[in-house]
């Protein structure tokens, strides 16, 4: 594998600046020979299946980016908004287009950290996530409690994807797929699956505006970290990816099947990054989100964003850079664990269409 996404010459930069989903989904596609030779399909209109019983957000519109106008090149290391791009794209299907699957998997990998699953009303307890998005995209026990159901938005989205293939429209199958790998990729996010150490919550669990920045500049501050690092090329994430998918793909396995075992390994991980953030960044760190309002009607997830660049300069200043070791070794073995279910979920789907075509 000789490229990093964004020096790939198969994609254009109109796509471009990419973010981690992009990269995650395109290292672990890369290793999939079946999903790699598969033939492009043509695009069509979204079939809305499920959409009774999984709603998008009011505010979301499908963009066709099969077809795009470069209008802007922006700066891939200080760019953080995922609706910003290089490039403008329709809202209309352009339906005498047509595009390989696993470039379909990647572009619209970071399609739900937009409006799908935003300013929703999903459950009385979602503002513990941080509203509607966090409650799908988030999954973790407090108090003996369940929040989030990142788990069952992750099965969904993989049957609406077998049902599209099925039915005929492969366009939309692989990127219901697309979706259903992110939110596979954010059960290997250690802050996705445990919020916060259990010390911390029963020091703060009556001040809630001394606890939301601390764990907001934390779960932020390690997704702003393994962006950049994606973004500056380095390599031990990309062979994290490649050795982890080639497993997953070898195994054979049923990602669901796996699905727990994978959730509990990356939740053994949390406490060492959480306190390593704090005790490398700390006061710094939390003082960048410190502006979030907690009774805004946007969803955390989006204001935590406008935080980024901020806590991006407070993490890769140079009096930092050698402490970044220790983030870097425990990063590569929570991507392996990612790339090894990402590898196992695009090889179940590519072998079952090779096998039809």
């Amino acid at each position: 594998m000789d490229f990093f996404l964004h020096d790939d010459p198969r994609l254009p930069s109109a796509w471009a600046p990419w973010f981690s989903h992009e990269y995650i989904t395109y290292f672990s596609a890369q290793t999939i020979a079946g999903l790699m030779a598969l033939p492009q399909v043509p695009v069509k209109p979204n079939p809305h299946i499920g959409h009774q019983i999984w709603p998008v957000g009011p505010n979301h519109v499908d963009l066709y980016k099969e077809n795009y106008r470069e209008v802007r090149k922006l700066d891939p290391l200080w760019s953080f908004s995922y609706s910003e791009r290089n490039g403008e794209f329709s809202s209309e299907p352009p339906l005498d287009k047509t595009i390989e699957p696993w470039k379909v998997l990647v572009i619209y990998s970071t399609e739900l950290d937009l409006n799908p699953d935003s300013d929703l009303y999903l459950h009385k307890n979602q503002k513990i996530t941080g509203g509607s998005h966090g409650w799908r995209h988030m999954q973790f026990r407090l108090l003996g409690r369940t929040f989030g159901i990142a788990p069952e938005s992750f099965r969904l989205l993989m049957n609406f994807a077998q049902m599209a293939l099925e039915s005929g429209n492969d366009y939309w199958g692989w990127r219901y797929l697309s979706r259903a790998a992110h939110y596979l990729a954010d059960l290997g996010n250690p802050f996705h699956v445990k919020a916060l150490p259990g010390r911390l919550l029963f020091k703060y669990m009556f001040s809630s505006r001394k606890l939301v920045p601390i764990v907001s500049s934390v779960h932020q501050g390690y997704e702003v970290y393994v962006e950049r690092r994606f973004r500056e090329g380095f390599p031990p994430f990309r062979e994290a990816l490649l050795l982890g998918a080639g497993e997953g793909q070898a195994a054979k396995s049923s990602v669901s099947e796996l699905l727990g075992s994978y959730m509990r390994q990356v939740e053994k991980r949390h406490n060492e990054i959480f306190y390593f953030f704090l005790d490398q960044f700390g006061g710094e760190l939390i003082n960048v989100f410190q502006k979030m309002d907690l009774e805004s009607h946007l969803d955390a997830a989006e204001q935590t964003n406008m935080c980024s660049a901020d806590a991006a300069r407070v993490i890769f200043n140079k009096s930092n850079a050698s402490a970044l070791g220790f983030l870097d070794g425990i990063t590569a073995e929570i991507l392996f664990d990612v790339g090894r279910m990402m590898g196992t979920l695009f090889d179940q789907f590519s072998s079952a269409k090779n096998r039809k075509v």
